[in-house]
C-alpha cells in the first residue's frame, strides 16, 4: 500500500517559485541567468526542478494560454506580477495543500503514489511474482493487484507493455489490464496497452496471442487477435487495424517516426522530457520521418531543426519552442 508523501520542501518551493516565473507571461534576462545558477548551484536543486516538472506534467498543470502568452513581449511589470501571484496561489493549492481540498483523491495524485511509476524520459522493467514482464514507458504509473481469483494491472497513466506468463496457481487466475476506459483481458499474449488522456482513449496492440477489450459502459466485448491494434473508449470499441511493431521501439530506446507531422512528432518527444515543448502551428503541418535515440532529446530536436526548415528556441532547456526558420 502506498503511503503518504511529506510535504513540501523548501527546495521543492524554490522549484515551483521558478516555474511561477516561468508561466507568469514574461521572463526576463536576468531571470533566466538567475535560475541557471540556482539550478546549478545544488544537485538537490535540479532533483526538485525535475520532480515539479513531472508533477505538472501528471497533474496536467500547463495550461495551452498560458504557455502562449509566455512568448508575448510588452506585458507591464503590474500585469506580470498579477499574474504571478495568482499562478502561485494556484500551483500552492494544487502542490501543497493535496490533503485538503481533496486533491489527494484524483486520477493524479494517485498516479503519483502508485506501486510503480515512472519520471519523463525513464524506462522501467519488472517482473511480477507469476513471472510476468511489464515494460513502463515515460511518465507512465501502474499498481499491481494480485489476489486469489485475478491477477489485475491498473494502468493510471501512460504506456506500459507486458508479457504474460502462464499462471503458476493451481487455480487459473485471469490477467487483467484495468485503464480509465475499460478493461483488457489478456489470453496468453504480448502486448501494449497507452492510455491518452487528452483523447478519453486507449490503444492496443497485440504482438503475440490475443486480447479480449471491455470497455467500461459499453455490454460488447471485441476479442483482438495478434497483428492488430485498436482505440477503445468507456462507450465502445473502434474498427481493428494492422498492429503497428514500431509502437514498442521506446522499449529499445527508439523513437521511430514513418511521415508523421512535426507536431505529433514533437508531442511524442515531449513525452521524453522535462518541462515544455511547444510547435508553432505555421510548421506543425511539415512532415518527418526518421529512427531517433531517446536517451538525447536535445540531439533529436537540433536533428529536426536540420532536416526541416525550422528553429529550435531554448528560453530554459525546459521552455522549448520549434517554429519556422527565420
Amino acid at each position: 500500500m502506498s503511503t503518504p508523501r511529506p510535504a513540501m520542501s523548501p527546495v521543492d518551493a524554490q522549484a515551483l517559485e521558478w516555474q511561477v516565473v516561468f508561466w507568469s507571461g514574461e521572463v526576463q534576462e536576468h531571470e533566466q541567468q538567475d535560475f541557471q545558477i540556482w539550478l546549478a548551484a545544488d544537485p538537490l536543486h535540479e532533483q526538485a526542478w525535475a520532480r515539479i516538472q513531472q508533477f505538472g506534467q501528471q497533474m496536467q498543470l500547463a495550461p495551452q494560454e498560458v504557455a502562449s502568452q509566455v512568448l508575448q513581449a510588452g506585458l507591464s511589470a503590474q500585469a506580470v506580477q498579477r499574474r504571478r501571484a495568482i499562478l502561485r496561489s494556484f500551483l500552492l493549492l494544487v502542490c501543497g495543500g493535496l490533503g485538503s481540498y481533496g486533491v489527494s483523491r484524483t486520477p493524479q495524485w494517485a498516479a503519483w503514489n502508485a506501486d510503480y511509476r515512472t519520471a519523463s524520459g525513464q524506462r522501467k522493467e519488472l517482473t511480477l511474482p507469476d513471472g510476468t514482464a511489464l515494460a513502463l514507458n515515460t511518465a507512465s504509473s501502474l499498481n499491481v493487484q494480485y489476489s486469489e481469483t485475478q491477477r489485475s494491472v491498473v494502468l493510471l497513466g501512460g504506456e506500459v507493455l507486458i508479457s504474460t506468463a502462464s499462471d503458476p496457481q493451481i487455480r487459473h487466475r485471469p490477467f487483467v489490464v484495468q485503464t480509465p476506459e475499460g478493461e483488457v483481458q489478456a489470453l496468453g499474449t504480448r502486448f501494449l496497452v497507452r492510455h491518452w488522456p487528452s483523447k478519453a482513449r486507449v490503444s492496443v496492440q497485440v504482438y503475440e496471442g490475443a486480447v479480449e477489450l471491455r470497455p467500461r459502459h459499453a455490454g460488447q466485448r471485441t476479442r483482438l487477435q495478434a497483428g492488430q491494434q485498436v482505440l477503445f473508449s468507456k462507450q465502445q470499441s473502434y474498427t481493428p487495424e494492422p498492429a503497428n511493431e514500431q509502437a514498442s521501439a521506446w522499449q529499445r530506446g527508439l523513437l521511430v517516426a514513418e511521415r508523421w507531422r512535426l507536431g505529433d512528432f514533437l508531442a511524442e518527444v515531449a513525452r521524453y522530457r522535462a518541462g515544455v515543448l511547444r510547435c508553432d502551428p505555421a510548421v506543425a503541418g511539415l512532415m518527418i520521418s526518421g529512427v531517433y535515440p531517446l536517451q538525447d532529446t536535445d540531439a533529436i530536436l537540433q536533428s529536426v531543426s536540420q532536416a526541416l526548415p525550422v528553429q529550435v528556441r531554448m528560453m530554459t532547456p525546459y521552455w522549448v519552442t520549434v517554429s519556422a526558420s527565420a
